[in-house]
């Protein structure tokens, strides 16, 4: 997956998540039904807290970011980087109607039902092992169904802008914005195959 600087510019597109004839229904889902109450991963959440995203938000997508930047000598991991308490505060400015989409994408990612209707298991995708994350991620990328695919890249965008806004990302990458030059000697991100399950599962937002 290569580096996107994307800011809440890009969120702010009404219906944004909304591509296809079975998009809203989709959306829908992602608060519906017996299955869609099964608890996923809970996180602390942040000492200056929550603007736009709610707990089980916060957490599916640090989820996410996880895979996106595991630990790597060199680079700051998705926690050290705090990337879903970045990428509420980037909701916070984009469009509300934009915002309210991810948030219902968010609710549909971690819903056991949709799990169990795209993949066959009804384990929440935040508790998920991080193979069986990688191949649900993989799964939204190449989707025959627009919202699918538009959820992963809305997705990706957002904790990629997130994660870039940090200062220890920043540097990893070797520019210096106060003295704009580069430094030779900063670590290397090389990947293999653009791909948020080759980025986001350090094997594969």
């Amino acid at each position: 997956m290569t580096v996107s600087h994307v800011g809440p510019a890009s969120l702010s597109r009404r219906g944004l998540l909304q591509r296809g004839l079975a998009g809203g229904a989709l959306l829908a889902l992602g608060g519906s039904g017996v299955l869609a109450f099964r608890e996923g991963l809970v996180l602390p959440l942040p000492e200056e807290g929550l603007r736009v995203l709610g707990p089980r938000e916060y957490a599916t997508l640090q989820a996410v970011a996880r895979r996106a930047f595991p630990p790597r000598p060199g680079w700051p991991d998705a926690d050290v980087a705090r990337v879903a308490s970045t990428a509420d505060g980037l909701l916070a400015r984009a469009d509300p109607s934009a915002a309210k989409e991810v948030k219902a994408l968010l609710g549909l990612f971690d819903n056991a039902l949709a799990g169990l209707l795209f993949t066959g298991h009804v384990t929440p995708f935040s508790l998920l092992e991080p193979g069986a994350q990688d191949v649900v991620l993989e799964g939204w990328r190449t989707s025959r169904l627009v919202f699918r695919r538009s959820g992963y890249h809305a997705l990706r965008a957002l904790i990629y802008s997130a994660y870039y806004a940090h200062p220890a990302a920043i540097a990893a990458t070797g520019f210096v914005a106060s003295e704009g030059f580069h430094d030779p000697n900063a670590p290397v991100w090389r990947e293999a195959k653009d791909t948020t399950t080759t980025s986001e599962g350090g094997a594969t937002p």
